[in-house]
């Protein structure tokens, strides 16, 4: 039987060069740590790479344990010389689409840990098999081109870039490499149960010593396919598409194409995942007025179309506060705000637009979803419009900053240096 090897650290050098440009020694680098043999790894392998990186550890309180394997987890890390913050995830609770809640869950919680500790890089720990499974469980799902990419190396999120530098290697060397720094880790128990798809997909890989390396090329290729598509899609937006940052888009006459108008919809509807292929498809044939995934496609001015959020679709009202998310679109930034304020949709336009003012160029059932600061039944402010009533909210401002962009930029294996977000 071969010995495996652990991951060399010229390898994995020869990756993060690849995977930079990196910020200066001064701002650190985040890694996602669960506590199993491949974060720990990742862990092991990224102190040597650079001092300064900050090992973030999620406890999901689903299991009685996992307080204390989280705690374990970050006293191992403090033995390498990595200082380790504990992320407890509050409401996540049993039931449907559990893992994609607690997916959903944990990135958000990851992504804020690293605005506080000021990391533009979020390291995770997926690896080839994980990505083989990835290919495998779309494939089932019978997944577009798009899906059969799997995991990027590099997807920029926000303000965050998410990165897996272990896509390149085994979990047989993960576990090498965590043995020869005698390190222990946390086996998860979740990770064999075959109620799982993953766990599932897992145990036929392992069947088929083949079939691994066939859907890690399939995605390679469908990788660099993507980012063609990406590139071409990108110049499409830029000669024809106008964005508002009160999240509408005005579009030409044909509307756009397929993909292209899957991923508008998506992102002004405020949506992890674009809405069917057939009825985006439809009205790219035959463009009409509808609504589709919480977006309203409209007529425009010379034959153009406005995409806008649909109104009935919209997050009810909440308590304002520095940095709250509103519809999954718009975060709140001020320096001071009133207790009793809420955020919420500016509503019926007759009720705050000013009078004298005149007219505004865009149409009352776009106006009336931008987000607004209300006080009782009174709007207080609409930023967008440049409406401020009160003297406090002078400096509110809300950011338009949808859960994914129009185009993720990312960066696949086998390709070349990638383009941030559109």
């Amino acid at each position: 039987m071969n010995r495996v090897e652990p991951v060399s650290m010229h390898d994995f050098a020869t990756v993060m060069a690849r995977l930079g440009p990196w910020p200066g020694r001064g701002m650190p680098v985040a890694i996602a740590v669960s506590g199993g043999a491949d974060s720990m790894a990742l862990a092991c392998l990224a102190r040597r790479w650079r001092d300064n990186v900050v090992g973030l550890v999620v406890d999901h309180g689903l299991r009685a344990e996992s307080r204390h394997e989280a705690e374990e987890t970050i006293t191992r890390l403090s033995a390498l010389g990595i200082p380790g913050r504990l992320l407890v995830l509050d409401g996540l609770e049993r039931g449907p689409r559990m893992a994609e809640r607690a997916r959903r869950m944990r990135y958000q919680a990851l992504f804020a840990a690293c605005r506080e500790i000021g990391a533009l890089d979020l390291l995770v720990a997926h690896h080839a098999g994980d990505q083989a499974e990835t290919v495998m469980m779309r494939r089932r799902a019978a997944s577009g081109e798009d899906g059969l990419a799997a995991m990027a190396l590099v997807t920029p999120v926000a303000d965050v870039r998410v990165i897996r530098p272990l896509l390149a290697f085994d979990k047989a060397s993960l576990y090498a490499t965590v043995r020869a720094a005698g390190v222990t880790w946390v086996e998860d128990p979740s990770n064999a149960d075959l109620r799982t798809e993953r766990a599932r997909a897992r145990q036929a890989l392992a069947r088929d010593t083949g079939l691994d390396a066939r859907l890690r090329a399939g995605a390679m290729q469908a990788g660099a396919t993507r980012m063609a598509q990406d590139r071409d899609d990108a110049r499409w937006l830029a000669a024809h598409a106008r964005y508002h940052a009160g999240g509408w888009v005005v579009l030409p006459a044909a509307l756009a194409p397929v993909r292209v108008l899957a991923a508008l919809i998506r992102v002004i509807g405020g949506r992890d995942y674009s809405p069917r292929r057939e009825g985006v498809a439809a009205l790219a044939r035959h463009p009409r007025a509808a609504t589709l995934a919480g977006v309203r496609i409209m007529p425009w001015r010379d034959g153009q179309w406005l995409l806008a959020r649909e109104e009935t679709a919209i997050a009810p009202p909440m308590p304002a506060r520095a940095g709250a998310e509103w519809d999954r679109r718009f975060v709140l930034h001020a320096r001071r705000l009133r207790p009793q304020w809420r955020i919420g949709a500016a509503g019926p336009v007759a009720a705050w637009w000013p009078a004298g003012r005149g007219r505004s160029p865009w149409p009352a059932c776009v106006l009336r979803t931008l987000p607004a600061l209300w006080y009782g039944n009174d709007v207080m402010a609409v930023p967008h419009t440049g409406l401020y009533r009160d003297c406090a909210a002078a400096d509110v401002a809300f950011m338009n900053r949808p859960p994914h962009p129009v185009l993720p930029g990312a960066l696949f294996g086998g390709g070349g240096q990638y383009a941030g977000g559109v």
